[in-house]
């Protein structure tokens, strides 16, 4: 169980326990820092009359330094923060700790010893609690930072290939094709399609199948810039945005990776595999459904033609 739950389940058992020792203070305040309870020990060594309910917290403890006054919270009695404060009216020392409660915080206190070297040993045990917690601190958000890097990386990419998936590449096209439209420059797609692929999966295998299109992916990847985008655009058709590209550059790319793939040798005893390809230059008025459009109808008229080939839209 929390500190805070056994202070709201059991607070008066928590003051009787206090107030049977000289040392202690506990305190409850509210979330402006309003004193609405203490134990009776800091109304006699503040020598009040009565208890300082509704004084704020900063006039009955103050830091050791000069500023305003300020609660570390303990997350709980396991990760329990230390603070040192004083008594605003005698100067005694205390160590302190602070909870947060539903509607304020409970402040609990040891007296420390007045001498210099206790005190010296007690700010030096407090810094090494603060500096162990802050690397702790530093390690988890670390942690945290190479995470989210992952989750991100999952976000975008194609699991089996490792491109980009259909989303990351719209969202990366809208940014290319702004760049390209508002610098006048110029912007080609190839958009490529394993030929015969159903049949690979049914002679084969659908395993080596994904281990085909994972090759095909890597052929692709290992002949871009940086600056161009492969993706897995579905099924076995894959893409390339390149950008500062013409349609002739474009096909002699192809020639590249068509080459580099019959090479590749997927298939033992096959005569090598092939893909068919639809490049679209940009022109003025194209829009990114359109230039893919014209991809797309490019891609169609190779596959009629024969496949292992490429076409050029017009």
């Amino acid at each position: 169980m929390e500190i805070t739950e056994i202070v709201e389940q059991y607070p008066e058992l928590i003051a009787r326990f206090l107030n049977s020792s000289g040392t202690s203070l506990l305190l409850v305040t509210d979330g402006e820092y309003a004193i609405t309870f203490c134990n009776d020990m800091l109304s006699q060594k503040l020598h009040f009359p009565d208890k300082p309910v509704g004084a704020s917290l900063g006039s009955v403890l103050c830091p050791l330094e000069e500023g305003e006054l300020v609660l570390t919270v303990s997350r709980s009695r396991n990760h329990m923060v230390p603070q040192i404060f004083r008594l605003c009216n005698s100067g005694d020392l205390y160590r302190c700790y602070a909870f947060a409660l539903r509607e304020g915080y409970l402040v609990l206190g040891d007296k420390m010893g007045s001498t210099e070297n206790e005190v010296l040993e007690s700010m030096s045990h407090l810094n090494n609690e603060l500096s162990a917690m802050s690397r702790e601190l530093s390690k988890k958000n670390r942690e945290l930072e190479r995470a989210n890097e992952k989750i991100s990386l999952l976000a975008r990419t194609d699991a089996l290939t490792g491109l980009a998936n259909r989303g990351h590449f719209q969202e990366r096209l809208e940014e290319i094709f702004s760049l390209t439209k508002r610098h006048g420059l110029m912007l080609t797609v190839l958009l490529a399609d394993l030929d015969h692929f159903k049949r690979i999966n049914d002679t084969y295998g659908h395993d080596v199948g994904d281990e085909v299109l994972q090759a095909f992916g890597s052929i692709l990847t290992r002949n871009c810039r940086a600056e161009d985008l492969p993706a897995r655009y579905g099924g076995e058709e894959l893409i390339l945005v390149l950008p500062k590209t013409s349609a002739s550059r474009a096909v002699a790319l192809y020639d590249r990776l068509r080459s580099e793939l019959l090479q590749a040798d997927l298939l033992p005893g096959s005569d090598g595999i092939t893909f068919s390809a639809g490049i679209a230059e940009y022109a003025e008025g194209d829009t990114e459904s359109s230039l893919l459009k014209k991809a797309d109808d490019a891609l169609y008229r190779a596959k009629e033609a024969g496949r292992d080939r490429c076409a050029v839209a017009p």
